[in-house]
Formats: structure tokens, C-alpha cells, sequence
């Protein structure tokens, strides 16, 4: 409760969470090509469900996020941002959608030029990649999980998120799934969307700050903002890559007051 949370919990004003399709753990995630056992995606709410929900907080000056996984999930979600820009024009909407399990490199600059954003989960790439060459998307489909760098490439802000309990509620190795793309079987797929670590750490920071319009409090250390940051055991910008999600975590520092952690610290 707000009366009970000593100053610390955040609400974000503004901003609504709506949802397009399916998860992609128990593929309900609505695609363009079918599954390949044939089976059809869900919609939580079908796209013209979700076009009547989104206009109202578009009209009423809301930030949007879409909750999205499979491509045809994506397709209505850029859908609704083009139909409420050609309604009502808005600049700095940050309109964002979150997961991205499956999309077509082609919908990134769709999305960018309408000034959307993504945050992603990029660990679905090492948790379903192996499993769903064989079931459900076929071998190519699922190499190209969460394409990051198409996104990246269009310069839009891109976020990383866990989706706890979908992943570990750890950023760096967020950060290590988007720059290795290694799968749990221990090959690396779709290397050509891995993005760069400097751009998987801006991912956990700066731009996750952005996309909740934290951006003047959090994400970076800069006088004004809050001290909010962790100690690191070794520099994550020069530990060998596939080490980055290894990286020790000593202690903590929030709002100024440091928090050490036992010996050896944790990651």
C-alpha cells in the first residue's frame, strides 16, 4: 500500500499496461505464419478491442505500453499507433510495447517511425530457442527470437525487462542473453540480432529509465538525480562477454545510503 511503502514504491502516473495476444511460454502468442502444428494464437484482446481501449488514454494524454509476442501481435499493436497518430498527432508518446518473443525484422522501422518503442525479454532466446525449432515455430522462426537489433538499429530507446517470473529478475544477465543470444543448449542463434554490450547495459539503465519517464531521476549518476546504483566486482564493459551475467554484485547504494552485501557479494 502507497500509506506503507516509506516513500519507495513508485506509481507511475499517466501510463496504462494493455494487452494484444497470447504468452509466448505456452504459445498463445498470435503469428503471422501458423504454428507448425497448426494451432492458432489468442488475443487477450482482439485488435479492435484493443484500438477502442488505447484511444481513450491516447485522447486523454496517457503514456501507452502494449503487452505484445508473437509478429501478428505486434502488426495490431503498430496498427492502433498508426490509426491514433492519424486521429490525434502526439509528440514524445513513448508508446511502448514489451516482450517481443517473435517479430519481423521489417515491423522495427514501422514501429520507430511512428516514434514507438520497444522492451523486450531477451532471455526468451536461451529458455525457448532449442525447444521451439522443434515445436511450434520451426528452426528459423525460432533463431530469430526477440530480434533486438533490427529494433536497435532504428535508434529508438530499447529497454530490457525479466517479466519475473518469465526470467530471472536479473538485469545483467538480461544484458548477457541480448549481447550472446546463447540458447540453453549452449549455441548461439540468430547472431545477427545480438546487440552490443553497450547498448544491452544502456538497456538496464538509461534508455529503461526513458521508457517510464524516469529518465531526470534514475538510470544514470548525475548530480540531481538520485544516487541509485550497485558496486560491481569487475567491470562489465571489459569482462570477457559471455561472462557479463557473472559479474558480482558487492553492494548497493539508494538515495545516497550505501548497502554492502556479505563477502563475495552476489550477481
Amino acid at each position: 500500500m502507497p500509506s506503507r511503502d516509506a516513500g519507495r514504491l513508485h506509481i507511475a502516473r499517466r501510463q496504462v499496461k494493455l494487452f494484444a495476444d497470447g504468452a509466448a511460454y505456452s504459445q498463445l502468442m498470435q503469428l503471422s505464419e501458423p504454428y507448425l502444428d497448426g494451432h492458432q494464437g489468442e488475443w487477450l484482446m482482439a485488435p479492435e478491442e484493443l484500438l477502442t481501449a488505447a484511444r481513450q488514454y491516447w485522447r486523454a494524454g496517457f503514456q501507452i505500453h502494449v503487452h505484445v509476442n508473437g509478429d501478428a501481435g505486434l502488426d495490431a499493436a503498430i496498427d492502433v499507433l498508426r490509426t491514433l497518430q492519424n486521429e490525434k498527432p502526439r509528440f514524445g508518446h513513448r508508446f511502448t510495447v514489451h516482450h517481443l518473443a517473435y517479430a519481423r525484422p521489417d515491423q522495427a522501422p514501422r514501429l520507430a517511425d511512428m516514434g514507438g518503442m520497444v522492451q523486450a525479454n531477451p532471455y526468451y532466446v536461451w529458455a525457448l530457442a532449442d525447444l521451439y525449432a522443434s515445436q511450434g515455430l520451426g528452426p528459423e522462426r525460432a533463431a530469430g527470437m526477440v530480434p533486438l537489433d533490427s529494433f536497435a538499429r532504428t535508434g529508438m530507446p530499447l529497454a530490457l525487462h525479466s517479466d519475473f517470473t518469465m526470467a530471472p529478475a536479473r538485469p545483467l544477465l538480461l544484458a548477457w542473453a541480448a549481447a550472446n543470444r546463447i540458447t540453453a543448449s549452449g549455441i548461439v542463434v540468430g547472431q545477427g540480432e545480438r546487440i552490443s554490450r553497450a547498448r544491452a547495459l544502456r538497456a538496464i539503465t538509461i534508455d529503461a529509465a526513458y521508457q517510464m519517464g524516469l529518465e531526470d531521476e534514475i538510470g544514470s549518476v548525475a548530480v540531481g538525480k538520485r544516487a541509485n546504483f550497485v558496486v560491481l566486482g569487475s567491470n562489465p564493459m571489459t569482462v570477457p562477454l559471455t561472462e557479463l551475467k557473472d559479474v558480482r554484485v558487492l553492494g548497493t547504494v539508494y538515495e545516497g545510503k550505501p548497502y554492502p552485501l556479505g563477502s563475495g557479494g552476489s550477481d
